[in-house]
């Protein structure tokens, strides 16, 4: 059955990646060789965060959850070892984006990236009352940037899978899962196939939005 969503909007307000602390269970990467972008698009691997319930905290509780996702945000960049700098940012409200410095492996860092985001999202979760769940999309592809934020298919594919009913059906059917995850098809073919992760841990779906028709791959933490 598809299911169909209405994405629309654009991202902007840059935000700056601060360091953190080592992950008990996340082996944090070495990180690559510098790499500087070039006119126009470059490819990357992102992905985009979005909290779930976030509409139904009142103002407080609001800020209190933006803080703490961009302070787990800043210790997962940290725990992936890559050049703070070289990493592209922004946020609109509930939600964040984040792109990797261009040439980065996803093959590594996609498997450290996971499970920093479990654990760190985890440990919040321990020191705080109100829980943050997360929907979670990534990708590579192209990306580059405009007067708005970012531009590209990716950014925009990004946001159609963190918002899709999929996505959702999932968060609400399973109230004990803290993150829930939507891998874009290329990073399947390139990370999970190959055994990079366990393709066990993924399930196909279909995500189906205006103008948008792809296969995803699904995992619940």
């Amino acid at each position: 059955m598809d299911n169909k969503i209405s994405v629309g909007g654009d991202v902007g307000g840059n935000f700056v990646i601060g360091d953190g602390n080592t992950v008990g269970e996340v082996t944090r990467a070495q990180a690559p060789a510098p790499a500087r972008d070039v006119a126009g698009f470059t490819p990357r691997l992102g992905f985009v965060v979005d909290i779930v319930g976030f509409g139904r905290r009142d103002g407080a509780a609001k800020d209190d959850l933006q803080q703490r996702l961009d302070a787990l945000l800043d210790q997962v960049v940290a725990d992936l070892g890559v050049e703070k700098n070289d990493v592209r940012g922004s946020d609109a409200g509930d939600s964040r984006v984040l792109f990797l410095p261009v040439g980065v492996d996803p093959t590594r860092m996609l498997p450290i990236m996971l499970s920093a985001v479990h654990e760190r999202l985890g440990r919040d979760n321990r020191r705080y009352r109100d829980r943050m769940r997360l929907r979670m999309a990534v990708g590579t592809g192209l990306v580059g940037t405009g007067p708005l934020g970012f531009t590209g298919e990716l950014v925009i594919d990004l946001h159609r899978l963190v918002d899709s009913v999929v996505l959702r059906e999932a968060v609400a059917g399973n109230p004990y899962t803290d993150l829930a995850l939507l891998v874009g098809n290329a990073v399947h073919d390139d990370v999970i196939r190959p055994g990079y992760l366990d393709p066990g841990d993924f399930t196909r779906v279909e995500v189906t939005a205006k103008e948008f028709s792809a296969p995803a791959w699904l995992r619940l933490f």
